[in-house]
């Protein structure tokens, strides 16, 4: 094969290169040490407000394009998400991906962060699902470009905490929009997920008086939540979508909520701390058809990030409290956005976030070339003192 019908290939829909280009991706990196049996792929997509920040998901994939497809999906949410939120991060993301039957080894984490090491401070690495703080703790050892640690190991602990308190404030505004009511007293809402999220929400939406249905496919989790919070009930996980409720909240994996689900959901708001969880353009506009007001994940469920910049920037845990408070008020100015500029909710939101970004880098045009590199330089290259100057910027 010709070197041009090998770039043709690439560059053809669905090869390779058209996959970064589409989404505008700066970097991806496959990762590889057959040895410790890694196989791994991180994703930078944007790096203009800062280093790229994204947790690092270990799991089994059906294939490597699913990996792929799932990677660079979460990265560039990872760059909305931390534009819209006001922070100077850029978006990133990685997976480790498991063979069936294989398990996380300490030599298959030490190789990975090694490999994170490499990037010297353009990509920032965090949990996700399938990793546990206990794995961060070993991955700083061999890498200072980690966070979301433990409370006694440096970090400022769950940051489930955190992104569940601003679904809520997210839920709240959203509530606010739709149905013109400050207090949630009275309102039922579908919880979809049990993980550690979706608990801690079940948990502000009681203390708020709501009403709550939960489901979740793992049984024992369910239990476990009945346990925990008495005054719920509980459906079959399709049937969570049916349910009668004011608010439903998709807390469990992305892109569940297909056109066909939109169009049978009695819910008239929908928020919650899943990543993505619109399976398509088309689920939004059926849902904005029908009236149900969607409040955009990436804006409502940056508790998590905002916890770990905060960690980066040395911050304590009632900081970072305080900044993910502000949620509230940033989802009111989208749902403002949206009406004012007639788009929907996620496209408001992206278009905000991007401003940002397009913002930033007109600035950066009018600096000299020494400004340049003092405004870009890495918050891990030296010490703190270029994590200040980084927080200097809009």
């Amino acid at each position: 094969m010709s070197t041009a019908q090998h770039t043709g290939n690439l560059l053809a829909d669905g090869g390779l290169f058209h996959q970064f280009h589409k989404r505008n991706h700066e970097a991806v990196v496959f990762c590889s040490e057959r040895e410790v049996g890694l196989r791994a792929i991180i994703a930078l997509h944007d790096t203009t407000l800062g280093p790229s920040l994204g947790g690092c998901r270990i799991k089994q994939y059906t294939c490597e394009q699913e990996a792929l497809t799932d990677v660079l999906r979460l990265s560039r949410a990872m760059t909305y998400k931390a534009s819209a939120g006001g922070l100077n991060l850029g978006g990133g993301k990685s997976v480790i991906l498991l063979e069936p039957g294989q398990e996380k080894t300490p030599e298959l984490l030490t190789a990975f962060a090694k490999r994170v090491a490499m990037l010297k401070g353009t990509y920032i690495t965090a949990g996700d699902v399938g990793s546990t703080t206990q794995d961060l703790k070993l991955m700083s050892q061999f890498c200072r470009h980690v966070v979301g640690l433990a409370e006694e190991d440096g970090g400022l602990g769950d940051s489930s905490i955190l992104t569940s308190l601003g679904v809520f404030r997210g839920l709240q505004a959203a509530v606010k929009t739709r149905l013109g009511k400050d207090d949630l007293t009275g309102l039922s809402v579908a919880v979809q997920g049990a993980g550690k999220v979706g608990l801690h929400l079940v948990e502000y939406l009681l203390n708020a008086g709501c009403s709550v249905v939960l489901a979740d496919p793992n049984a024992d989790a369910v239990a476990a939540a009945q346990l925990q919070f008495p005054a719920i009930t509980t459906c079959a996980t399709d049937d969570i979508y049916d349910q009668d409720v004011d608010v439903f909240s998709p807390n469990a994996i992305g892109g569940l909520l297909t056109e066909s689900i939109a169009r049978r959901m009695k819910a008239v708001v929908v928020a919650g701390g899943a990543n993505n969880p619109l399976a398509s353009d088309v689920a939004a506009m059926v849902l904005n058809d029908r009236n149900i007001l969607y409040a955009p994940d990436f804006v409502i469920n940056a508790g998590g990030l905002i916890m770990v910049a905060s960690e980066i920037e040395h911050q304590s845990f009632e900081q970072a409290k305080a900044r993910v408070e502000e949620i509230y008020d940033r989802t009111l100015h989208v749902f403002e956005y949206a009406k004012s500029h007639s788009l929907l909710p996620w496209e408001a939101a992206r278009q905000i976030a991007v401003n940002r970004i397009v913002q930033y880098r007109n600035l950066t045009k009018s600096l000299d070339s020494q400004q340049l590199a003092d405004q870009c330089h890495s918050v891990f290259e030296s010490d703190c003192q270029s994590q200040q100057l980084q927080h200097s910027r809009l």
